[in-house]
């Protein structure tokens, strides 16, 4: 009897040991799980981008959804966010990790990589990736506010445009070279464009001074309403202008731009351009460059302003040295050397 017990004991402890076996083995060969069973080499990483661009009434926002759009169609596993700004703060955003592309200026780009004008240090990590058309910094008066020349601004109310941004920095500069600041204006209001069109509607400023493609609706806007009276640069002091920063340049507004415009307007100048992080890595950059050049037929249905940006212009006149995945990419279509 009691050898029956032990027989029937011992089978029980080899039954059991088999199953735990069995289980112990069954996890063994299952081997560890990938997502959905696709291997880890093969899965896509999302890739979040913040772009700045402009404020509202402006080029650069519209312009900038539209590339962001071209962006997420064309490079897969990409999404891009777009932000309000402007050229001063899009360059120290890209510096500062904010954001990963800005719009800006060929001359605010100059400034920032050499830590010169606004900039009190070299910002190594603002790379360029394409130039995108020339602006005009347009200094548009009401015709009644006695304003011939930029030297007649002296105890008037003036819209620079927000502060921090490279159009405000642009009026500075120009200030400075005529000899005035903000300190000798009775009234300085830092607002947008939009802003500032009702504020020249209402009489309460005597001149804003976008800069922005032309005609700008926002000058033809007021030029319609109550008239718009273009001041111009002077010669020589645009070419103090161009010696203190060669990313300016000189643009001639032709006559008839805005209504009562009678003769050619001398301007201030610079190419708006797009502005990327050295932390971004080289295919992306490849890959964007190449998703934004093979699509300048639809974004020039968004704005006119890129009517005459071809490949070729792309890589000139950025302000700063090319981001590598774009060079690469510009030499891979023969524009660049």
């Amino acid at each position: 009897m009691v050898r029956t017990k032990n027989v029937w004991l011992l089978v029980l402890v080899l039954l059991v040991t088999v199953a735990v076996t069995a289980c112990g083995g069954g996890d063994k060969a299952a081997g560890p799980k990938t997502d959905q069973g696709t291997p880890p080499a093969q899965q896509t990483q999302d890739i979040q981008l913040v772009f700045a661009t402009g404020p509202s009434g402006g080029t650069w926002y519209p312009l900038g959804g539209a590339i962001a759009e071209v962006i997420q169609k064309k490079v897969p596993g990409v999404t891009v966010s777009i932000q309000m700004g402007g050229g001063e703060a899009n360059v120290k955003g890209v510096q500062k990790g904010i954001y990963q592309m800005g719009i800006s200026y060929s001359h605010t780009t100059a400034e920032a990589v050499e830590g010169t004008g606004s900039f009190d240090e070299k910002h190594p990590k603002v790379l360029g990736l394409m130039s995108l058309y020339p602006s005009a910094l347009q200094w548009a008066a009401r015709p009644d506010a006695g304003i011939n020349s930029i030297s007649d601004l002296k105890g008037k109310k003036i819209s620079p445009g927000t502060k921090g941004f490279s159009g405000e920095a642009m009026v500075r500069q120009v200030l400075k070279v005529y000899g005035l600041s903000y300190d000798d204006m009775s009234k300085v209001e830092y607002v947008s464009y939009s802003d500032s069109v009702n504020l020249m509607k209402d009489k309460h400023i005597d001149i804003f001074i976008p800069i922005t493609t032309w005609p700008a609706p926002t000058i033809q806007e007021v030029a319609l309403q109550s008239g718009v009276k273009m001041i111009p640069i002077d010669p020589d002091k645009m070419d103090e202008l161009k010696r203190i920063n060669p990313g300016y340049a000189a643009v001639m507004l032709p006559a008839n731009t805005y209504k009562g415009q009678a003769e050619d307007v001398l301007s201030l100048g610079s190419n708006a351009n797009i502005v990327i992080s050295a932390d971004m890595p080289e295919d992306l950059v490849y890959n964007i460059t190449k998703a934004i050049l093979t699509s300048l037929d639809d974004l020039r249905k968004v704005h006119s302003s890129i009517a005459k940006m071809t490949p070729e212009t792309a890589p000139q006149d950025v302000g700063a040295p090319l981001h590598p995945g774009a060079a690469k990419y510009y030499k891979e279509i023969g524009v660049l050397k």
